[in-house]
């Protein structure tokens, strides 16, 4: 199941942090990613999916959340989606195509027109042989929450071809492929990010792998729970320049007969935050969920 534009998932995220030593040792020694290119200011990182990179980490002043690849089924439907977006007047990068980037692939940038959050669409990147699921690692990028005013995403739907699978009192989800779901709202004054979910093999390797973050001296955020929409198992931790991650595993196949729920059909019983109710969020994460702004410059391609 992909979107009429074609855009299909999440590929890859670029963080921009001041101390992008920690944020490397983090992601590689800790959170499980690899290195496939490391520049004095820029560290590539990939799970065990085919992706070339899942994570890019970026030297910056202070943290932001650069921009978000987007992936598209071909270039012809690149060339469709980056015609419409200029012709309805979303900025955009000159041109559209080739890109000017370690994973390859054709594409453009744009900056969404509501919250001037840029995004990249890429297609025909490059991908790993060498791809699998294994037990303890994440695999790829399974979604990204973004805190957002805008609760009915007309943008991502109108435009980009996202459909509102589900909506909770306060998160919008969007969907693009089997997944229940790669992008998300989270319902806020200003517009921040939120936190950034890689896929695991199963509950099992989700409670593995928080374990060995705690024996690394990264305490839990908030998990080890079952979310309602989604129905997904998760286990956050705050990362290096206060920025949120999620481990989850069983995260919900969804197709077209899928039946959409509103705010009042989700629900868990009084001081619940999840179907478990065996953890509540600490003070700690609270704090950095609305803490990382965007950057809004809009790069080449």
């Amino acid at each position: 199941m992909t979107t009429r534009t074609g855009i299909n998932g999440v590929r890859s995220v670029h963080f921009g942090l001041p101390n992008l030593e920690e944020a490397t040792r983090f992601y590689e020694e800790n959170w499980g990613l690899k290195a496939v290119s490391t520049s004095p200011d820029s560290v590539y990182l990939r799970g065990t999916g085919r992706d070339f990179y899942a994570l890019a980490l970026h030297r910056f002043k202070e943290p932001r959340l650069f921009h978000i690849d987007l992936s598209i089924e071909s270039r012809q439907q690149a060339d469709t989606l980056f015609a419409s977006l200029r012709n309805s007047g979303v900025e955009t990068t000159p041109t559209n195509g080739p890109l000017d980037d370690i994973g390859g692939g054709y594409g453009f940038s744009f900056r969404d027109p509501s919250e001037g959050r840029v995004f990249r669409v890429v297609a025909e990147p490059k991908q790993h042989s060498d791809y699998g699921s294994q037990r303890d690692l994440p695999g790829k990028i399974s979604h990204i929450v973004l805190n957002s005013p805008d609760r009915e995403a007309k943008f991502f739907v109108d435009q980009l071809g996202f459909r509102v699978i589900d909506q909770s009192k306060t998160i919008t989800f969007l969907n693009c492929n089997s997944d229940h779901h790669s992008l998300a709202l989270f319902i806020s004054k200003s517009s921040s990010y939120n936190h950034l979910a890689f896929e695991m093999q199963d509950i099992d390797s989700v409670m593995s792998a928080a374990g060995s973050m705690t024996e690394a001296g990264y305490p839990i955020g908030w998990g080890v729970g079952r979310h309602g929409p989604c129905d997904n198992v998760f286990c956050y931790f705050v990362g290096p320049g206060g920025f949120i991650v999620e481990y989850t595993a069983e995260v919900q196949q969804v197709d077209e007969t899928y039946k959409f729920k509103g705010p009042d059909e989700w629900g868990f019983p009084k001081g619940r935050r999840d179907q478990w109710g065996l953890a509540r969020p600490t003070p700690a994460f609270h704090a950095p969920e609305t803490s990382v702004p965007f950057s809004t410059a809009l790069f080449g391609k």
